[in-house]
């Protein structure tokens, strides 16, 4: 008798993480992390009118030239966040420097 509920309860945990996964997957579609994750990998209308005049013309062809992203991610926050950790980078780069020369001319012998 135990052995049954096992059983309908690891089948059921099964459906459950199947079930979770697939509507993860759903809303990541339909809130459209897919496409910004593969915007880089496809070209536009005009990439590829430009891709295919390079053709005709003969000209040097670099898959570089043509998938490029111009997308502006800066905001308020992430230069807050940029300068924030300058600073921190610069007090504690410094303050280890001043450190390390206080700590030399306290054991140089001199």
């Amino acid at each position: 008798m135990e052995e049954k509920k096992k059983n309908k309860n690891i089948f059921l945990k099964c459906i459950l993480i199947l079930f979770l996964i697939f509507i993860s997957l759903y809303f990541m579609d339909n809130l459209g992390y897919y496409n910004i994750a593969t915007k880089n990998k496809i070209l536009t209308e005009e990439q590829i009118k430009e891709f295919e005049n390079d053709v005709k013309n003969g000209s040097s062809i670099d898959i570089k030239e043509y998938v490029k992203d111009n997308t502006n991610y800066r905001n308020t926050y992430s230069n807050i966040g940029y300068n924030l950790s300058e600073c921190i980078d610069n007090v504690l780069n410094k303050g280890l420097k001043n450190l390390g020369n206080i700590l030399k001319k306290l054991f140089q012998n001199e």
